[in-house]
């Protein structure tokens, strides 16, 4: 039977949110991933309440297999991801921000390593390097929070991109609708005895718009926020 040439060989999932300014550079960026990859690009227009739509639009045709998918309401990062994986059809999945603070040759990088290693249980997941030392703090604080709440190690959460195979979620209903997401997919993998592989990404500036936690207020809010939702997630998780 000969094997469907069309078929991608991973979805990249990429939820959007308020990221107007980004578009063209993310799409461009995109496109040129796509020469090395044959990928499916699924877009997800995260409730975006400025022109991101308008700009999507605008971009599409220098995407040659693209989705897109609009969300009315922001209920979180995870949910624009949930629906991405819904909505893909390849059998690997990678799924990173849409604020180009990580480049887009990473996620070939991912796809290399999981290749090259030709495990089915793997999650190949980065390690963000270049970032200042406050936020570092953060992040290592909220690491070993996390540690010590799910007993496992468990460091830099939030680094992009994730990579692994569909097959690793078994429900997709189950995934959180918030950034809970990262911490429930690295711990699918711990949970499941799946080889996590990191490599280093170097971590850039925001060329456009703020983030969610640019600030020491909303980072301690964040934080607090983040532990509390991990006690509820050991709880209430389903793994």
């Amino acid at each position: 039977m000969l094997k469907n040439l069309s078929m991608p060989q991973l979805s990249l999932i990429i939820p959007c949110y308020n990221e107007e300014k980004n578009i063209k550079l993310l799409f461009a960026a995109v496109a040129k991933l796509q020469k090395k990859i044959n990928l499916e690009f699924v877009i997800v227009n995260n409730g975006s309440k400025d022109k991101t739509e308008e700009e999507i639009y605008n971009n599409k045709r220098k995407i040659k297999n693209i989705k897109i998918v609009k969300i009315k309401k922001n209920v979180g990062f995870g949910h624009g991801v949930k629906k991405g994986i819904q909505k893909s059809t390849s059998k690997i999945i990678c799924y990173t921000h849409g604020d180009l603070q990580i480049k887009l040759d990473t996620v070939a990088e991912a796809y290399r390593i999981l290749k090259t290693e030709k495990k089915e249980n793997i999650l190949i997941k980065g390690r963000r390097l270049n970032r200042p030392i406050f936020d570092n703090f953060f992040t290592y604080a909220m690491s070993l929070m996390n540690s010590l709440i799910f007993r496992r190690i468990l460091l830099d959460i939030h680094a992009q991109p994730n990579l692994f195979k569909k097959s690793m979620i078994k429900n997709v209903y189950n995934l959180p609708d918030n950034m809970l997401l990262d911490l429930y997919i690295f711990l699918c993998a711990k949970i499941n005895n799946y080889k996590i592989m990191r490599f280093n990404v170097k971590f850039l500036d925001r060329k456009y718009g703020k983030g969610s936690n640019d600030n020491l207020i909303k980072k301690i809010k964040y934080s607090l926020l983040s532990i509390f939702s991990s006690l509820r997630l050991l709880i209430h998780g389903k793994f």
